[in-house]
């Protein structure tokens, strides 16, 4: 688990104490919150398809969503849990995982955010990252659209979006 591992190497060599991880990908983050669920200074969080995948694991916050989501009903559970999350607890580091398989033509899941809805997902979070003054690691996770170009934009979407917000022009 490479977030695993970049979180605990950083707390090992005591650059940080505490991590919260925003797991956007179209699983449950069952990984990340398996191996933190003992440690309260990592927080997990995972926004997902909840029937997608059978074997769960309990999260700090997950937020289970139905077949079908959309746009607006996805962006503003996103939006409650992630404020909420900031009302009580202050990383050091935020983990991102901008999973690109929500997208409404991905092959494995039945959650349909539109390109649309993804890139305005990428955006807030990495801009609530950086009006809170926190460190971001971005990950690129899943996706599995039945035109591979699609999985590419999305992806290359969340690049440029975060390339944008850093304040370093596009290439």
């Amino acid at each position: 688990n490479d977030v695993a591992v970049g979180i605990r190497r950083l707390k090992r060599d005591k650059l940080i104490e505490k991590a919260l991880i925003v797991d956007c990908d179209l699983h449950q983050g069952n990984g990340t919150a398996f191996i933190f669920q003992e440690d309260r200074s990592v927080f997990t969080f995972s926004i997902h398809q909840e029937n997608l995948y059978p074997m769960k694991e309990k999260s700090d916050l997950d937020i289970g969503l139905p077949d079908f989501t959309r746009d607006e009903e996805y962006f503003a559970k996103l939006n409650s849990g992630v404020l909420q999350i900031w009302q009580s607890f202050k990383p050091d580091i935020v983990y991102y995982l901008a999973g690109a398989d929500p997208y409404e033509d991905d092959q494995l899941g039945q959650l349909k955010l539109t390109k649309a809805g993804l890139k305005k997902r990428d955006n807030w979070v990495i801009s609530k990252c950086l009006e809170k003054k926190v460190p971001l690691v971005i990950l690129l996770a899943g996706g599995y659209a039945f035109r591979v170009e699609d999985t590419v934009d999305i992806h290359c979407y969340t690049c440029r979006i975060a390339t944008m917000l850093f304040g370093r022009p596009l290439p």
